[in-house]
């Protein structure tokens, strides 16, 4: 009961590899649909392959690292080196 759509299938399949030309011709919509849908396909795993390289090469700071660096930076000039030096070893401890 299942063997006969299959083999038919089988049998259309292979028919398409060996004159796509024609099948082209008997079916342009469904042909040029397949093709849009293989290109949007290609250029999706193409642009994560190349945004997954950029990314990385390229590793921006967070905005809670930037805003953690301004602090660390503005209070350097403000307190005394060895408080300072606590002061890191305490944000270290609560921060990872």
């Amino acid at each position: 009961m299942v063997a006969q759509p299959v083999n038919r299938m089988a049998d259309q399949f292979r028919a398409g590899l060996e004159r796509p030309v024609e099948m082209v011709k008997e079916h342009p919509l469904p042909s040029m649909l397949l093709m849009f849908g293989v290109g949007i396909g290609v250029g999706v795993l193409l642009s994560q392959a190349v945004c997954n390289t950029l990314m990385e090469v390229v590793e921006e700071p967070t905005m809670t690292e930037k805003m953690k660096r301004q602090v660390f930076d503005a209070l350097s000039h403000v307190m005394s080196p060895s408080m300072y030096k606590q002061f890191q070893q305490y944000a270290q401890q609560y921060t990872s």
